[in-house]
């Protein structure tokens, strides 16, 4: 049977400032990325009755999205990635996958660090904190 997984070639993330309606600017140069990494707590009921441990789900937390970036300064796209941390203001994301699927959040960008060193380029991470509800897989 053939796989029916998809490349990560082509993926994008979009960015724009909050409100109605969107206007998404591309961050460019996304070079890997880890999305969606949080998990919702354990609520823990036990009590003197319990004949186990006893547990509610507690809310979804969907994490962050952490992307490593080629190092662009005149992209608008990792600007507005600049300013969204610096004014501390919450942004509209959308996430395209290579097969034109895509995903929608709102976040916080937490930080933006740059790292570079012998025989290499200047690489950017952004570190953007969920708040919310993704939507998605659209398309």
């Amino acid at each position: 049977m053939a796989s029916l997984a998809k490349e990560t070639q082509g993926t994008q993330l979009h960015i724009s400032p909050a409100g109605s309606p969107p206007s998404f600017t591309q961050v460019k140069e996304l070079v890997s990325f880890t999305a969606f990494d949080g998990q919702a707590q354990e609520i823990d009921v036990t009590n003197l009755d319990s004949e186990a441990k006893e547990f509610l789900m507690g809310l979804q937390d969907w994490g962050g999205f952490n992307g490593e970036f080629n190092d662009v300064e005149s992209d608008p796209g990792q600007a507005a990635m600049l300013v969204a941390k610096g004014d501390r203001g919450i942004r509209n994301f959308k996430l395209i996958m290579s097969n034109d699927k895509y995903y929608e959040f709102t976040g916080f960008v937490l930080n933006a660090p740059i790292s570079g060193g012998v025989d290499a380029k200047v690489d950017r991470s952004f570190q953007i904190r969920i708040s919310g509800n993704v939507t998605g897989p659209y398309g």
